[in-house]
């Protein structure tokens, strides 16, 4: 992962940090559309209730950031406007990062397939695992927006620092990359464990519908974090078991997969067999690709021609 925060280019070294910072996350726009409901609700279940708004926080420094980018000043005044955050988003990211591998700690391989699925729920619903991880993309980039301005304040103001402070951060930055990917490889491989269990097994917890809606939501949701973590996770991915994403693939399409299983003992099930695999279709049929769906959802640029900031606004309720 240090590679991702050791961009080396032409210029003065803090630049190459700087670009380091903006590319660790592609864009946060699916990050947002499906956590502007639940922040208030994770950050207390992580133990992090105050602090402020997640998404206002985002805001506040994208603002900042595009008037440095668009100047190449960062005045004092914008400075003191945002410089309290750094240990809150510190803060908090490392929480979600602690409470979402302890809700994949639970999801045990090795349980009985009913308590598999009711561990499957809990962290999808109780927990929100889902959403814990789009909430860590969220903070985790505008930790990134927050460095990149302190690196910026540090060169105007205190240049003897320059050199130490840069190399700190590009370290700090590589080390939580890495822990983020991490988590990612670390979920989709609990998840992809659930399509290993016996054909009957499979279609009977997929034929319900709380269930099915679960794991739809869930596989939806590590697509929108690959894509956040653009070249880091495309990477990860690349290197990945390929039996984790075929299996996860076959959680979208549960009828196939029991029927290829079952061979031809699946034809003496008759319309019972039948009537199960009808109720289980719907669980999915994108597949967690390695960036899939999620790229396409969050391809829009940080700025737009004209020079224009765009700021990182909730959507409507």
């Amino acid at each position: 992962m240090a590679d991702d925060a050791h961009i080396e280019e032409p210029g003065p070294a803090d630049e190459g940090v700087a670009r380091a910072l903006r590319d660790a996350i592609v864009s946060v726009e699916a990050a947002v559309a499906r956590v502007h409901e639940f922040s208030e609700e994770i950050f207390e279940l992580v133990g992090a209730p105050e602090g402020g708004d997640a998404v206002d926080h985002h805001n506040a420094l994208t603002r900042v950031a595009g008037l440095l980018d668009a100047t190449g000043q960062l005045r004092a005044t914008d400075w003191e406007s945002v410089r309290g955050l750094g240990d809150v988003l510190a803060d908090r990211a490392g929480r979600l990062r602690v409470h979402a591998g302890r809700v994949l700690d639970g999801l045990a391989a090795d349980a009985p397939p009913q308590d598999r699925v009711a561990c499957l729920q809990q962290a999808a619903e109780a927990d929100r695992l889902g959403e814990t991880l789009q909430l860590l993309v969220l903070v985790e980039d505008s930790l990134n927006l927050w460095q990149r301005l302190r690196l910026e304040r540090i060169r105007t103001v205190e240049p003897d620092r320059l050199e130490h402070e840069r190399a700190a951060i590009g370290t700090t930055l590589a080390g939580r990359v890495e822990r983020d990917v991490a988590l990612l490889l670390c979920a989709r491989a609990r998840l992809a464990s659930y399509a290993e269990l016996k054909p009957f097994e499979l279609v009977r917890w997929l034929s319900t519908a709380r269930v099915k809606k679960d794991i739809a939501r869930l596989r939806a949701d590590l697509d929108d974090v690959a894509a956040a973590f653009g070249s880091a996770a495309e990477r990860a991915l690349e290197a990945e078991d390929p039996s984790v994403a075929e299996n996860l693939a076959e959680l979208g399409k549960p009828v196939r997969a029991v029927g290829g299983a079952l061979g031809d003992s699946a034809r003496t099930l008759g319309d019972s067999a039948r009537t199960l695999g009808g109720r289980a279709v719907g669980a999915g049929s994108t597949g967690v690709g390695k960036l899939g769906r999620g790229l396409h959802r969050v391809a829009e640029p940080r700025r737009r021609p004209g020079g224009d900031v765009p700021l990182t606004t909730a959507p409507d309720a």
